[in-house]
């Protein structure tokens, strides 16, 4: 399979990309942020999401729950004034699929991966005053989306946890990754936006065979791709706390999607790298 394939098989082309989400709820960090509850499901062909109209400031724990009988999953993105959800959807569509570029008032706050039906998921993100739309990142029909309000005063701010990937142009940086679940900082100290696809690598695959796949996507992918997860879209600046369950062993890290401009996508310019989980 060529990479063209693989994000494909990876990724939804719009908002969001596709990898199997986490079920399970973790225990992990100390803070107690307020939980913001969010739930999808199908009328006929059309997607359905429902949220709260409201939320404050700080840190918001997003409880993500699939009622539906197809996969579902939730990038949040806070609306620019004087713009629209739905103006979200047109250029988010555009811009994932290689036909425009990624305007500046749209800013991707995280989210939850995509989720089987019946199953359920967990981030935590800082949110600061404004408009904000839910966007079911596999969602069908005119209207995937939940739009809500932040507004009131400011919280507590996202808890510190040990494990952290850091995304930058044009790699990512992990430590503190343990087997088993836990919560992790997705921390995006770049300028573009980025996400992260993670599956743990064929037995004998090493991180020059991770970069030369991404480069020359001549052979099998180095990873198993049936335990492949997402975390969703943080904007240059942002950070998430997520939910994510790991196997002991190296991971394969990739982020397919593009500048804000356009062009190749980041795996493409070299962000394919290797974790240890220990």
């Amino acid at each position: 399979m060529r990479l063209t394939a693989l994000v494909l098989t990876l990724a939804a082309l719009s908002l969001g990309f596709v990898a199997c989400g986490d079920d399970d709820d973790d225990d992990g960090g100390s803070a107690e942020p307020q939980v913001f509850e969010v739930q999808a499901t199908e009328e006929g062909d059309e997607t359905r999401i429902t949220a709260p109209e409201s939320a404050e400031p700080g840190a918001v724990e997003i409880r993500f729950s699939n009622n539906g009988e197809d996969d579902h999953g939730i990038q949040v993105v806070r609306i620019g004034e004087g713009h629209t959800a739905a103006e979200i959807q047109e250029a988010g569509e555009a811009w994932g699929e290689g036909e425009g570029e990624l305007p500046d008032w749209i800013a991707f706050e995280g989210g939850i991966g995509s989720t089987q039906p019946g199953g359920s998921g967990i981030a935590v993100v800082d949110l600061e005053e404004g408009e904000y739309a839910a966007f079911d990142i596999e969602g069908t029909g005119p209207q995937p989306y939940a739009e809500f309000t932040v507004e009131g005063d400011e919280g507590d701010a996202l808890a510190e946890v040990p494990a952290v990937i850091e995304a930058v142009e044009y790699d990512f940086n992990a430590s503190e990754l343990q087997a088993g679940s836990q919560r992790v900082l997705f921390e995006n100290t770049g300028e573009e936006p980025h996400h992260l696809v993670a599956a743990p690598l064929k037995p004998g695959t090493t991180e020059a065979d991770v970069k030369e796949f991404a480069q020359t996507e001549e052979g099998p992918p180095p990873i198993v791709e049936s335990k492949a997860f997402d975390v969703a879209i943080v904007s240059g600046g942002e950070s998430a706390v997520v939910d994510l369950r790991f196997e002991s062993g190296e991971y394969g890290l990739f982020c397919f999607i593009p500048d804000r401009a356009g062009g190749p996508l980041h795996v493409a310019k070299g962000m394919a790298t290797t974790a240890t989980v220990e």
